[in-house]
């Protein structure tokens, strides 16, 4: 494997041994002394209501049909290895504490399946996650070979395409017989899935959406979190109309709103939403509170991941680097609580076939969303 510039995302890693280091108010405080101003989110139009109390169990799921490859000297290995956190609507009343193991509310839920950032984990995610789950989606959250920060030799975005097949395999054992007993009865097989991811999780998501080989026709919809794609070329997002949420953020350092997720927007078919989030950056969508490293170059030709994806374009849109915005800093619980809010809108449009909070959402946006649809 050849030796090339770090991913831009590759800071995650930093920042999560920065979080596990630092007390929580110093990296409060880190993020505040980044901007002269942060958004006031008193009266604003969106607030976010769980529906249902959130249950949550784990499984250790590995595919044997499809090896993992090497990770530089460390040994590959036959299989694909997936533990996963699964967040579910649970029976009671909402709000409360997570609960291990809790009964699941009563009927059927669709299946979404979450693809971290690289050299991340489901547990960076558990805020965006477990507010998913109280609005009524089952959402499984698995360790990905390579990219996760748990991998033997470290996290790399070398052979993150992969990553598309162990979705379908995901969705096998979550919509066949090997779901955890607390929600034995409670997904909705009818329904397909629908795939979230961030950063490198979002370039997987428009994989699972438009990539010509080996789509599955279960994917109902996806979103795309802030994900790499300006390497894509646009006869890439030709080759099928999959339902797509691109969200981005004016002061993402890391993965420029402008050349990935708007540009996806732009080349997708539609139906398509476009979410911009003033004020946002990359590592708020997690659950990390600092602020986007200010030393990062965004994805080019030489980084892993565009050469990973090069089979499908040559990353002619990732340079010049478009600016980020000067909006006032969007706080870490309230960027996860827009991104929610309009992930739920999106999907019950195009997974329940419930599109009135969407058409809601176009109708009279936040103010702190700018929105395009088509």
């Amino acid at each position: 494997m050849p030796v090339v510039a770090a991913s831009p995302v590759r800071f995650l890693a930093i920042a999560l041994a920065l979080a596990a280091c630092a007390p929580v108010p110093a990296a409060r405080e880190a993020v505040a002394a980044d901007t002269s101003a942060v958004m006031d989110v008193a009266d604003d139009a969106l607030a976010l209501t769980a529906t249902w109390p959130v249950g949550v169990t784990a499984a250790d799921w590995t595919d044997p049909t499809r090896a993992t490859p090497a990770n530089g000297d460390v040994a590959g290995h036959p299989g694909r290895h997936l533990p996963s956190q699964i967040w579910y609507p649970a029976a009671g009343a909402a709000g409360g504490a997570v609960t291990d193991n809790a009964p699941s509310a009563a009927g059927v839920f669709p299946l979404l399946l979450f693809v971290h950032g690289f050299s991340g984990t489901p547990s960076v995610y558990s805020g965006i996650c477990q507010r998913l789950a109280a609005l009524g989606y089952v959402v499984v959250a698995a360790d990905f070979p390579l990219t996760s920060l748990l991998t033997d030799g470290g996290p790399s975005d070398w052979h993150a395409e992969m990553e598309q097949g162990d979705l379908a395999f995901l969705a096998d054992q979550a919509l066949g017989a090997n779901v955890p007993a607390p929600l034995t009865g409670h997904l909705d097989v009818a329904a397909g899935y629908a795939v979230v991811g961030h950063s490198t999780g979002g370039t997987v998501a428009l994989l699972a959406a438009y990539r010509p080989d080996g789509h599955d026709s279960r994917v109902r919809a996806v979103v795309d979190l802030s994900g790499d794609s300006c390497f894509f070329d646009a006869a890439f997002f030709a080759t099928r109309a999959v339902p797509l949420l691109a969200v981005g953020a004016t002061r993402d350092l890391l993965v420029p709103a402008a050349n990935n997720p708007a540009r996806a927007f732009a080349l997708a078919s539609a139906p398509a939403v476009l979410v911009t989030l003033r004020g946002g950056t990359h590592l708020h969508t997690t659950d990390l509170t600092i602020a986007d490293p200010t030393d990062s170059t965004p994805t080019g030709l030489d980084d892993p991941l565009a050469q990973t994806m090069a089979a499908w374009g040559k990353a002619a849109a990732c340079r010049p680097i478009p600016p980020p915005g000067a909006e006032p800093l969007l706080d870490n619980d309230t960027q996860r609580d827009l991104i929610a809010l309009s992930t739920r809108a999106f999907l019950d449009a195009y997974v329940k076939g419930a599109p009135t909070g969407l058409q809601q959402l176009l109708a009279k946006p936040d103010a702190r969303l700018e929105i395009q649809a088509k």
